[in-house]
């Protein structure tokens, strides 16, 4: 009969090789915004730009610090109009819609300070990036399965900007993420949603303003961790 004795000392030492590493994840998260236009864009655009967002956060080793990236689109304007037109395709006359859209694209990478990893994660970030405007016309026919669109207008602005949030967990894995940003736009062309004209033939027209691009915006959404 063979006896094996272990220490205590042992023992705590293979206690301390067992223990599991406590790594932070990496944090996918997505969800809906409401932009408030500040200053000249505020003078100039009537309404609040709302749309979704999603974004991509990687921690640094394992630093409460991360870097990642993230895409928002906002809807500027959504007019459409009923119209009866002569299509080429088909002989007859057609009955459909026309939609003239005005949008934004924004995207842009963060640096993230986290410094809590547990049920409650505050974090702040700075970041920077590009946002897009554009203006863009889409014709769909009764008839006609696919759909023509063309872009009318586009242009671009640069942004800098601040954000703070809180990821509240709801269950492992899973985060309720609330969320502020503040951001200064450069000038830049969009479409002024008061001025869209559809008529019933399919023609429409549109004006556009000039103006710096801050805002500032509240997001709603969830995360997960991984």
């Amino acid at each position: 009969m063979v006896i094996v004795w272990f220490s205590s000392e042992a023992q705590q030492g293979n206690q301390v090789l067992l223990k599991p590493f406590n790594r932070r994840s990496f944090t996918l998260s997505g969800g809906f915004q409401m932009a408030f236009p500040q200053g000249d864009f505020q003078d100039n655009y009537e309404g609040n730009p709302f749309g979704i967002y999603a974004m991509l956060s990687i921690p640094i080793a394992n630093l409460p610090l991360e870097i990642g990236g993230g895409f928002v689109w906002n809807s500027l304007s959504n007019q459409s109009q009923p119209v009866d037109i002569i299509n080429s395709l088909v002989p007859n006359r057609n009955e459909g819609d026309l939609f003239v859209r005005g949008n934004s694209y924004t995207y842009q990478i963060h640096g993230r300070v986290r410094p809590l990893d547990g049920k409650l994660r505050p974090y702040g970030e700075l970041y920077t990036g590009v946002r897009t405007f554009n203006v863009t016309s889409e014709l769909q026919l009764d008839n006609i399965a696919q759909a023509s669109g063309d872009v009318m207008e586009s242009d671009f602005t640069v942004l800098a900007g601040w954000a703070i949030g809180l990821k509240y967990r709801l269950i492992p894995g899973l985060f309720l993420e609330m969320r502020y940003d503040n951001q200064a736009g450069s000038t830049a062309t969009y479409i002024d949603p008061t001025s869209v004209v559809i008529e019933n033939d399919g023609s429409f027209s549109f004006e556009t303003k000039d103006s710096q691009t801050s805002q500032w915006a509240l997001s709603i959404g969830v995360a997960f961790s991984f």
